[in-house]
């Protein structure tokens, strides 16, 4: 791969990880606030999205450090 698009990965990586945490920042702490009116159902959906969202972050984390750990020996060699 060239340098150019290893790094556009890396970066489009990072900010799918930022932007999925942010979201599942918010998912949580709208699940947490007392006096919603959220049956047991609804806050338990929530929190299931809130751990998928986690997730799918922390899949974005490592494909960004895999592909900076990539870019790193291309600029090496």
């Amino acid at each position: 791969m060239q340098k150019k698009k290893v790094k556009s990965l890396m970066e489009d990586y990072k900010q799918f990880a930022f932007t999925l945490l942010s979201v599942s920042a918010f998912l949580y702490i709208g699940s947490v606030i007392p006096g919603q009116g959220l049956e047991t159902g609804q806050k338990m959906t929530m929190m299931l999205a809130t751990c998928g969202f986690l997730g799918g972050a922390f899949y974005c984390v490592k494909r960004s450090l895999k592909y900076k750990r990539k870019l790193d020996e291309m600029e090496e060699s």
